[in-house]
């Protein structure tokens, strides 16, 4: 579950912001798992939408084993390596995603003690998706740059 405090949304594992001017979706996925997600307008970056996703999951991976599957179940490239990144007390492992000229993608994943719901680890992506033939204007790092991407990546709090 995911309550509202002082204007963040806070889990057992992780609290954060709502990113302003995106759109919240909420995607129905399978195996226990939980996501939230945002979605940005169009034209935000030419010929790319932007989506942010958080989802909690129960694991049986490690968050590196957990990304490493993920990155080859769908075709995508790790790019350079894995980094750790510290948000409030918690530090998750990052990695940058290339699908070629479709998919561009910056994922956070934080392995963390089960919580009532068996959630163990919780995954938040970025990531620049085309919404037609052709190249971005931006890539995923200009992206995160973007005030307000980079002030909801601000907001999260790892536990």
């Amino acid at each position: 579950m995911v309550k509202v405090k002082n204007g963040k949304l806070v889990a057992s594992n992780i609290s954060f912001a709502l990113p302003e001017d995106f759109y919240l979706t909420l995607q129905p996925t399978g195996c226990g798992a939980h996501l939230l997600e945002f979605k940005s307008g169009k034209r935000v970056v030419k010929g790319g939408i932007i989506y942010i996703d958080i989802e909690f999951e129960n694991a049986e991976l490690t968050a590196k084993e957990a990304m490493e599957e993920f990155a080859g179940d769908c075709d995508l490239h790790i790019k350079g390596d894995f980094k750790p990144v510290t948000r409030g007390k918690g530090t998750a492992l990052s990695a940058h995603y290339y699908g070629g000229a479709y998919s561009d993608m910056y994922e956070e994943r934080y392995d963390f003690p089960r919580n009532k719901l068996n959630q163990n680890q919780v995954s938040v992506s970025v990531q620049l998706m085309a919404n037609r033939k052709g190249s971005f204007s931006k890539t995923i790092f200009e992206v995160l740059e973007m005030p307000n991407v980079k002030e909801f990546l601000g907001s999260i709090e790892y536990y």
